[in-house]
């Protein structure tokens, strides 16, 4: 579907642009304690984009007004440089990833943490920065006004374009991409150890790592193919004008151009372009949040959050209740059907259906762990007489069991196990 003009973005994209920074703001709060510059910055830079872009098609609706130039240059380097700083973002929340799996510890010491922020303030912040001045070198005039759309940045296509500017984003998007392969590789060939990484971490750390890690490989993936399009795009379709000299490309360097309707009807590629850039940040929004203010973390605080408004009002609303995380050992013998065995009754010679025996030892799952250890050790080699031992590993694997009435364990042990009552009458006994 191709649209002449940018008169079909209003009203739905300034809503969804609103929206978009709205969600894309609401699990902010979260990386930001979290102390993540990466997806903070990404999500700013993506909020920021979406405030502007919904100012601008409000505010240039049907006319080419240009009340306040120094609001157009802040958009013009803004947009310059956004989709540069989505991809940078993007590339360092992939290589962080990557160094923890790599080295399969999370950063655990204060001065690791500090390099680390100081290094992501430095290359989300400091180099979309430097990739203003780097556009400067290519910007022909101050900027462009097009109607309905708003200030625009303006780019003089030569040699040198490609050269400072367009090829940085691809490389960008290329290298977050073999990063963020080589971390799927490495989880996949080392899940063991990349568990033991988050057992230490009370932060859903795993879960946001594989979320970062999944959104960050996702807007990769959108965004290449597009800025891939406008590079081929401009260097086949587009006509590249020769670079002569720096006087030559920024002669007449403050003229604004205004680009009415009609004459965006003369240039549909020029309308198809700029439309697919502009939604895209719209997308990057939603995706941000769909990754990030739907988990179990982001509910919570949306009840939190809920709580302190109606608490304003002098409503208290009850408190969630916590669901409890089921002890798979228990869970494998409670979900037995009366007279099916389980892999616990199983393990334990029981007739099955019957969970007594299960009830005395709680819900330690430490404490089932040992019971399996100590009995197979000894299981699989005989059923006669165990050692002096074992035996006491037995008894005292049973003492420590989270029951209060210790006999009562070893009578029901031995109703259960009729095949270890002589073994457990000599330790008793003894």
């Amino acid at each position: 579907m191709t649209f002449k003009n940018f008169s079909y973005m209003y009203p739905i994209y300034p809503i969804l642009c609103i929206f978009s920074a709205i969600f894309a703001l609401i699990p902010l709060a979260t990386h930001w304690m979290a102390g993540n510059i990466g997806a903070v910055s990404l999500a700013l830079w993506i909020i920021g984009g979406n405030v502007m872009a919904a100012v601008n098609t409000i505010v240039w609706r049907g006319n080419l007004r240009n009340p306040h130039p120094v609001w157009g240059d802040i958009c013009q380097a803004y947009f310059s440089v956004m989709n540069f700083a989505i991809s940078a973002a993007t590339l360092y929340i992939q290589f962080h990833l990557w160094k923890v799996a790599r080295n399969k510890r999370l950063l655990v010491s204060v001065a690791e943490r500090r390099r680390q922020k100081i290094w992501g303030i430095c290359w989300c912040y400091g180099i979309p920065v430097l990739f203003v001045v780097l556009h400067y070198i290519v910007q022909g005039h101050r900027y462009d006004v097009a109607e309905d759309l708003g200030p625009m940045p303006t780019t003089y296509l030569t040699p040198v374009a490609f050269a400072v500017y367009y090829i940085w984003d691809p490389i960008m998007c290329l290298i977050s991409i073999g990063f963020s392969l080589h971390t799927y590789w490495i989880i996949i060939r080392h899940r063991k150890q990349m568990a033991k990484v988050f057992v230490s971490s009370k932060k859903n750390s795993e879960k946001r790592y594989y979320r970062l890690l999944a959104m960050s490989l996702m807007l990769t993936l959108l965004h290449l193919p597009l800025v891939l399009w406008v590079v081929i795009y401009n260097a086949t379709v587009a006509t590249v004008y020769p670079w002569i000299s720096w006087e030559d490309t920024h002669s007449n360097y403050m003229r604004i151009s205004y680009i009415s309707r009609t004459m965006a009807e003369s240039f549909t590629n020029f309308v198809t372009i700029s439309s697919i850039s502009y939604w895209a940040v719209t997308l990057c929004g939603f995706t941000f949040f769909l990754f990030f203010g739907t988990g179990t973390e982001a509910r919570r605080q949306y009840w939190a959050a809920l709580k302190w408004v109606a608490a304003r009002f002098g409503i208290k609303l009850p408190e969630r209740k916590k669901k409890e995380k089921k002890n798979p050992t228990a869970s494998g013998a409670s979900a037995s059907v009366a007279g099916t065995p389980t892999w616990f009754d199983r393990l334990f010679g029981r007739r099955g259906g019957d969970d007594s025996f299960l009830s005395t030892l709680g819900t330690s799952t430490t404490t089932a762990v040992e019971f399996s250890t100590s009995f197979n050790k000894k299981e699989s080699s005989s059923r006669g007489v165990r050692s002096p031992m074992n035996k006491a590993r037995v008894d005292e694997t049973i003492s420590i069991s989270p029951s209060v009435d210790h006999k009562r364990d070893r009578d029901d042990f031995k109703r259960h196990n009729p095949w270890m009552e002589t073994s457990m009458g000599e330790v008793t006994s003894g």
